[in-house]
């Protein structure tokens, strides 16, 4: 059996490759021939944690996946990582165990390629400025993930202390610009990145300039949200899964609840955009914005591309 951990699976997946994968997903995902039962979540509110089992196969796969995943939210400010996460990989034909991955970089990587396919299809091709809400390993990847898509200049990084933002800068590569952001200064931003766990806008509406793209991909539980309601009603709105979207992307169910917005005001899902059967974006001023919650194909597909490459 084959076992790889963080820097193995880093080693062999370039954020071009993972995006390349993310294509395919999203199509197959849109087209149906992907089963993707919804994630079962365990709550444990007395550790403030929970925990989502999340199993994935496509049609033509040699595997299947099942990705076991923790989340705690305080341990960041213990100086742990948000997430833990381990992946399973089946022979599909036979059952049988063939793969054990790291799920805290499967994760990481596969996340912040979503939101480059997203930026690479709806972003303005003259995108210079991104904003990134967060300063964990999603903000990270995500920096990989913009750079990867768009010729990016200038990253504002926002963070709840100053202190945070700088240390991530500092972590970064010196010959990028970076910058500690405001919440006004995104008002710059052709590019908002939000990779937070928080439950309540990170911002206001007003700051949003036309033509931005949004990524908002931090929350996937139905109470909590990153952008205002009046940025999902003014945005042309794009999700990896309606789905599961419908079950847990408090961005949106909040709107719905509020009376503001439907899920039939939805442009579509990303794969409808990456098969061409649908167009990106149509003109300059208008605001896109693309929200996940993480479907389990986007670990299925990363997990077919490692073994691909451990079998080269």
């Amino acid at each position: 059996m084959i076992f790889y951990n963080k820097e193995q699976i880093i080693e062999r997946v370039s954020m071009a490759d993972a995006i390349d994968a993310m294509k395919n997903a999203f199509i197959q995902l849109s087209k149906g021939e992907a089963i993707i039962p919804q994630r079962t979540t365990l709550n444990i509110p007395d550790k403030n944690a929970s925990a989502l089992v999340m199993p994935a196969y496509a049609f033509g796969s040699p595997y299947y996946s099942v990705k076991t995943v923790s989340i705690h939210p305080t341990n960041p400010q213990k100086g742990f990582p948000l997430i833990h996460a381990i992946v399973h990989v089946f022979d599909a034909s036979k059952g049988n165990l063939v793969a054990t991955l790291d799920g805290e970089s499967i994760t990481a990587i596969r996340t912040a390629a979503a939101s480059g396919l997203a930026t690479d299809l709806l972003a303005k091709k003259d995108a210079k400025i991104c904003a990134i809400f967060g300063t964990g390993v999603q903000a990270k990847s995500h920096v990989e993930a913009m750079l990867a898509v768009r010729d990016i200049e200038k990253f504002m990084i926002i963070s709840r202390t100053e202190k945070s933002a700088k240390r991530f800068i500092n972590s970064q590569a010196s010959n990028i610009t970076f910058e500690v952001g405001t919440i006004e200064s995104i008002s710059e931003a052709d590019i908002i990145c939000t990779t937070t766990s928080s439950q309540i806008p990170l911002f206001k509406h007003e700051f949003v300039k036309n033509g931005c793209h949004i990524n908002v991909v931090g929350s996937h539980q139905p109470e909590f949200r990153e952008v205002p309601s009046e940025t999902v009603v003014n945005s042309k709105v794009v999700v990896d899964s309606i789905d599961a979207c419908k079950k847990e992307a408090g961005d949106l169910l909040i709107p719905v609840k509020e009376g503001i917005w439907d899920f039939d005001q939805l442009y579509g899902e990303l794969g409808q955009i990456a098969s061409g059967e649908t167009l990106g974006r149509e003109s300059d001023d208008e605001i896109t914005l693309f929200k996940s919650v993480g479907i389990a194909i986007q670990d299925l597909v990363m997990a077919n591309l490692i073994m691909e490459k451990s079998l080269d």
